[in-house]
């Protein structure tokens, strides 16, 4: 359970949202708990070595504010590098700023293996973060931090909030702030607006119109390139949704992310329709997933059919050698298509870190003051 919680509520709007739940009756609590890193604890409830989910953990809880983080989540290499992990490590932990708490989710770049580097590891422009957090509803991704941008998600909560952090509440949904059974379903449409700039600079003025974007999840148990097998919160934002709220409609791009409770963030996927090209390269969504699994640094998606709403059906995956595929489907009116993953990270690489309060210090200072005020 949480040590740390929203000290009040934000107004609530009113959102096109559903739920379905399996024949489970008991969820899994907080999404909290599925969004901080665990560390084992011995039965005094002090950390102790190990990593959470291996047999030598026998008990564990979330990490505190300012509690050193142990271990790192990275990514995975290319098999045939000969690396034991990838140029990316994370840590999902609570910072704590004028008397609230945020999580950050820290992208962190490594020197690759074999590799020298004539730059400091402290050089914070070649790092990055995501900035989230709950409400009384759900749990959401509040901005993000990166070498080429600063990213904020404004709601429409923003009219009752144009001056404090609540403007980014729900601005990017992942799920809902109690988390389902195992097996459940749900879905909603969300206002949102992509702010560019640091959180700071936004305060004050809301956006004209915002895009109605869907955001379904799932709770599954899935198998990670680790090999760990993993209750998570499954978590899909589309570009935007159908004017009736129950489909993605005319979308063609979808990022999937996945929560852990041993870990929080733990892996990202990025979807596109078949008939999408890339702006920049002109590469097709069919090229670009072909690389994608020529590289080899990710495990197949793997996933179960499931149904969302009476107008949105989706496949399980195929996992062809070629590239990964589902089809999602509106039975009412036969309108289907694929889609492909482009991209994808898998952080379920876990390493000891013995510079733990070094790289707590560091990512604590990369998001900005304005996702706490």
């Amino acid at each position: 359970m949480k040590t740390f919680l929203l000290r009040s509520a934000a107004a609530t709007m009113a959102i096109l949202a559903a739920f379905t739940t399996a024949a489970h009756a008991q969820g899994f609590g907080p999404i909290a708990d599925f969004m901080v890193m665990d560390v084992c604890t011995g039965p005094d409830g002090q950390a102790v070595s190990g990593i959470p989910g291996d047999k030598g953990c026998q008990r564990h809880r979330d990490i505190a504010p300012g509690e050193t983080p142990p271990y790192t989540l990275q990514n995975f290499p290319a098999p045939t590098s000969g690396c034991a992990a990838g140029p990316v490590s994370k840590i999902n932990v609570p910072v704590s700023r004028f008397n609230e708490t945020r999580i950050i989710s820290s992208t962190l770049r490594q020197i690759p293996c074999g590799a020298t580097d004539p730059d400091s590891d402290d050089d914070l422009e070649r790092n990055g973060a995501s900035i989230q957090w709950h409400d009384d509803a759900y749990g959401f991704i509040m901005g993000s931090y990166s070498p080429v941008s600063l990213s904020s998600f404004e709601s429409d909560l923003c009219g009752a909030n144009r001056e404090t952090s609540r403007r980014f509440f729900r601005g990017w949904v992942i799920g809902p702030a109690d988390v389902p059974a195992l097996g459940a379903t749900g879905y909603g449409v969300f206002q949102t607006k992509l702010q560019k700039g640091a959180a700071s600079a936004n305060m004050g003025a809301c956006a004209l119109r915002y895009t109605r974007a869907l955001t379904t999840w799932a709770v599954e148990k899935i198998s990670y390139t680790s090999g760990r097998a993993l209750v998570s919160v499954v978590s899909s934002h589309y570009s935007r949704g159908a004017p009736d709220g129950e489909s993605p409609g005319d979308a063609m791009q979808m990022e999937q992310t996945f929560w852990t409770r041993e870990f929080g963030l733990s892996r990202w996927e990025k979807w596109a329709r078949e008939d999408w090209v890339h702006p920049r390269s002109g590469k097709s969504a069919r090229d670009l997933a072909a690389q994608l699994v020529a590289a080899g640094r990710c495990s197949p998606p793997v996933h179960a059919p499931l149904t969302f709403t009476p107008a949105m059906q989706m496949s399980g995956t195929e996992n062809g050698a070629d590239l990964y595929s589902r089809v999602i489907s509106n039975p009412l009116t036969g309108e289907q298509h694929t889609w492909v993953m482009t991209l994808c990270e898998d952080y379920t690489n876990i390493s000891p870190l013995a510079d733990g309060g070094k790289v707590l210090a560091r990512v604590s200072t990369l998001a900005d003051d304005g996702y706490w005020e």
